[in-house]
């Protein structure tokens, strides 16, 4: 179960975190925002495949594929904010600036590991009912791959300035925003937003020792 839960994590944080040597056809993120998602997600999928660096977990070629294809599709500002809990509205700019640096660092050494798990998966609109209506919806997928249990995957997206954006991601029944904010806050409470600070630097430190 772990296993699937963090592979699915993976998927979602390589979503939430986009060199040019990588073939990309940016979806539309004007349009309908479940086509935008199905897109995206299959896009990701298909270039974590056909690269043997992401594969592998290389940090740089992680960090090229976060910077130059996640990040125009994720409201990242937003995710920080609520990942932090209430101790964001006293944090200065500098500090605002550095805790997000700090949780997409963390986002990508959690989980890039995980990506060597990606092989002939695809993703599908899960069966609905009822279709997400507004400017702040759920879209529910299903990761399929043959001879395996599908693996839920849902996103929640906002509309934001004419286009949409990734504000939170459900793995497996896990939504990582609120995931990381049971961590997060209690020790912004404590210790304040520099003591945050200084723990996600201690804690992104531990994954780079225990890689080596």
């Amino acid at each position: 179960m772990m296993q699937r839960r963090e592979f699915a994590a993976a998927l979602c944080a390589a979503v939430l975190c986009g060199s040019s040597a990588f073939a990309w056809a940016a979806p539309d993120p004007k349009g309908d925002p479940e086509k935008w998602i199905l897109d995206l997600s299959n896009e990701m999928l298909a270039t974590i495949r056909a690269d043997a660096a992401l594969r592998s977990g290389d940090a740089a070629a992680v960090q090229a594929f976060v910077s130059r294809k996640v990040m125009p599709c994720v409201d990242f500002v937003r995710m920080t904010r609520m990942a932090v809990g209430p101790s964001w509205r006293s944090a200065n700019p500098e500090q605002r600036a550095e805790l997000q640096r700090l949780f997409r660092e963390l986002l990508i050494r959690v989980y890039s590991g995980a990506l060597s798990m990606v092989s002939n998966q695809s993703v599908e609109l899960a069966p609905s009912r009822v279709k997400p209506e507004g400017d702040d919806v759920v879209v529910r997928t299903l990761m399929k791959q043959p001879g395996k249990p599908e693996m839920h995957l849902d996103y929640r997206v906002k509309f934001v300035k004419g286009e949409w954006r990734i504000i939170n991601v459900n793995a497996e029944g896990v939504w990582i925003v609120e995931n990381y904010r049971s961590q997060f806050a209690p020790i912004a409470a404590s210790k304040g937003n520099e003591g945050l600070i200084e723990a996600l630097r201690e804690k992104i430190a531990t994954y780079n020792k225990n890689k080596k």
